[in-house]
């Protein structure tokens, strides 16, 4: 009897098992397997990597100048004087024009300029033109007998030799007839602003002249006579010299670096 009541425990601890591991396995096969989580490695790369800051634009390189025009820069008409560059006692063959002195070579272009300038309507004349090496030593000298060092005297007035009006190739611009005989006080501010100055400016050119000084040009020339300072080179020169912003001294440069100095361009070299 003991017998069979341990047999009857044991069926009934196996059926226990079985039914045990039966919703065991039910309830596994019940679980949803959770998908594999995604690769977003590549993208979160993609989207936390910048691109690297691309390097700032470089100029534009300036613009070639065209060919050079077939002139000889040792031909009078670029005679070179500034404050770094002196032509000694040099003298013109004498002309004049309405009074003023000026190389007889170019006495008719400078008439028919300021004639041009008149029958489009401008009063203009020309304050001061030849001055020789005689007269620019006197002014320049008497500048500092009033008081002033030489430094400071050539800031405003150049001295012989270095003096563009020694050329008899230039002239100063005005509107005003009472200025042609008045040299050593000649002043007109504010011509720049005038049509008359803006007419001469945009016509020059064409009768052979230059703006001697053209602003932003100091490096070259240094001291300038007069913001209304014409000179003459002929009409080849003049056309190429205004039509690409160069002064005369950046345009004979073109041709031979040697035949003007520059102080901040040589010394450095």
């Amino acid at each position: 009897m003991e017998k069979m009541k341990k047999n009857a425990f044991l069926k009934l601890i196996a059926l226990l098992v079985s039914v045990s591991a039966f919703f065991s396995l039910t309830a596994c096969s019940d679980k949803k397997e959770l998908p594999e989580p995604a690769d977003t490695s590549a993208e979160l790369q993609a989207e936390t990597e910048k691109p690297e800051n691309s390097p700032e634009p470089s100029p534009s390189p300036e613009p070639a100048l065209p060919p050079l025009p077939d002139i000889d820069i040792n031909s009078w008409e670029f005679a070179v004087t500034n404050s770094y560059n002196s032509i000694s006692e040099y003298e013109p063959p004498y002309g004049a024009v309405e009074g003023q002195g000026i190389d007889a070579r170019i006495a008719e272009k400078l008439s028919g300029f300021l004639n041009a300038a008149r029958d489009a309507g401008y009063e203009v004349y020309s304050a001061v033109s030849y001055r020789n090496y005689e007269h620019i030593s006197v002014n320049y000298h008497k500048r500092i007998a009033e008081g002033n060092d030489a430094a400071t005297v050539s800031q405003t007035f150049l001295a012989p030799g270095l003096n563009d009006h020694q050329t008899g190739l230039s002239f100063d611009l005005t509107t005003d007839a009472s200025n042609n005989i008045n040299y050593g006080n000649f002043h007109q501010e504010g011509i720049e602003e005038t049509d008359a100055y803006k007419w001469m400016v945009e016509h020059c050119k064409d009768y052979g002249f230059i703006l001697r000084y053209p602003k932003d040009k100091e490096e070259y020339y240094g001291v300038p006579c007069s913001n209304a300072h014409f000179r003459y080179v002929g009409e080849e020169a003049a056309k190429y010299i205004m039509e690409n912003n160069l002064c005369l001294e950046e345009f004979i440069r073109l041709y031979d670096e040697k035949a003007v100095f520059v102080p901040s361009i040589d010394v450095e070299k």
